[in-house]
């Protein structure tokens, strides 16, 4: 009874460790387009299209605005456009046309 006991533990154990959520996945993947040229009140900055999820707010193009980034992550003003990317995001609360990047990697 005590090596059966024992062999269901340690099955228990495998099949429970494989059920960890891993973080190297990410949310999803999109393309950095290039500079926002306009100024509006919610608007400006760098846009972003996330591939599979367009921004309902600018059916023409579909992009948002990037609203926030990881403290770690720059472009410079050297940069070839578009620039593929993994990232996780949230749509910003106040001003729906910007995402709010919690993390992002360069796709090569």
């Amino acid at each position: 009874m005590r090596r059966y006991s024992l062999i269901v533990s340690l099955l228990c154990l495998v099949l429970g460790s494989g059920c960890k959520k891993s973080m190297s996945g990410y949310q999803a993947t999109g393309s950095i387009i290039g500079p926002d040229p306009r100024v509006p009140a919610c608007g400006g900055g760098t846009w972003i299209q996330i591939d599979g999820h367009p921004n309902p707010g600018i059916p023409a193009t579909g992009y948002y605005d990037i609203g926030t980034v990881p403290a770690g992550f720059q472009i410079d003003n050297s940069t070839k456009y578009p620039i593929r990317v993994e990232l996780d995001y949230t749509v910003n609360a106040h001003c729906t046309i910007y995402v709010d990047i919690s993390r992002i990697k360069v796709i090569n």
